[in-house]
């Protein structure tokens, strides 16, 4: 296993990226036809992810594995998607641009489980920026494409991402 990364990222309007380029995804575009409102999947070579904290600090984790890990009983929410990077120059971005690297090659397919807790708890608070509410994993392993899918739902804006997220019309 690598840790890619492991810290807290800066998040504003509820949002992080994974990017193959310089550019985080358009909303809309990226939850497009998908089932889940979290990890959206469908622009090529990026992922749009969202969190429960509007603006402030989330801890973040970022695992790069050889097979699908078990599902961790602690994570109240859990995503997966699959993601393949156009370039070997693979981000994960906060709100601000900072830009975090990621070891994952070119062409690969992967499979992505995103997983949160403390989302509604994150959603709340209106206290100190720099206070930690929720917190965020995201796995990649090397797999076949295949849909994306709600593992687990439990808080409220989970529920309302899924159920409503940056759906059009």
């Amino acid at each position: 296993m690598t840790v890619a990364f492991d810290g807290l990222l800066s998040v504003s309007y509820s949002q992080a990226y994974v990017v193959s380029d310089d550019d985080p995804p358009d909303p809309v575009r990226a939850f497009a036809g998908q089932v889940n409102g979290l990890c959206g999947a469908r622009v090529p070579g990026a992922l749009f992810l969202v969190t429960g904290r509007h603006t402030g600090k989330v801890a973040f984790r970022v695992d790069v594995v050889d097979g699908p890990p078990p599902v961790d009983p602690g994570w109240e929410e859990v995503v997966e998607v699959s993601f393949t990077a156009f370039s070997g120059d693979v981000h994960l971005m906060d709100w601000h641009q900072g830009m975090y690297p990621l070891p994952l090659r070119e062409s690969v397919s992967y499979r992505v489980r995103y997983c949160a807790r403390g989302m509604d708890a994150g959603k709340t608070y209106l206290g100190e920026l720099e206070t930690v509410v929720d917190h965020y994993l995201l796995v990649f392993w090397p797999a076949p494409v295949e849909a994306d899918r709600i593992v687990r739902r439990t808080s409220r804006i989970a529920a309302y991402w899924h159920d409503e997220g940056f759906l059009v019309g």
